[in-house]
């Protein structure tokens, strides 16, 4: 849940501010988002400078990166509780 309120709002704030993304008030979400996602930041945020795959790449990150947040809860509760 906290993914997708992240995600959110960060391109909730890029649509609203005529900003760039790393100059406007969604520097920081953004930042934090990129770093936490890591692995799928790469490859969503490398595929949506091709025009015609942005909205593709972007409902992606949101999805994947999602999905890879779930998975690394689940991963830290069954280690939290092996030990």
């Amino acid at each position: 849940m906290l993914h997708v309120l992240l995600f959110g709002l960060t391109w909730g704030l890029y649509w609203v501010q005529s900003k760039p993304l790393m100059d406007g008030p969604s520097r920081w979400p953004f930042l934090l988002l990129f770093i936490a996602d890591l692995p799928i930041s790469f490859l969503g945020f490398g595929a949506m400078w091709n025009e015609s795959w942005f909205t593709y790449a972007l409902t992606a990150w949101g999805v994947l990166g999602t999905i890879w947040w779930y998975f690394l809860g689940r991963l830290i509760l069954s280690r939290k509780s092996a030990a």
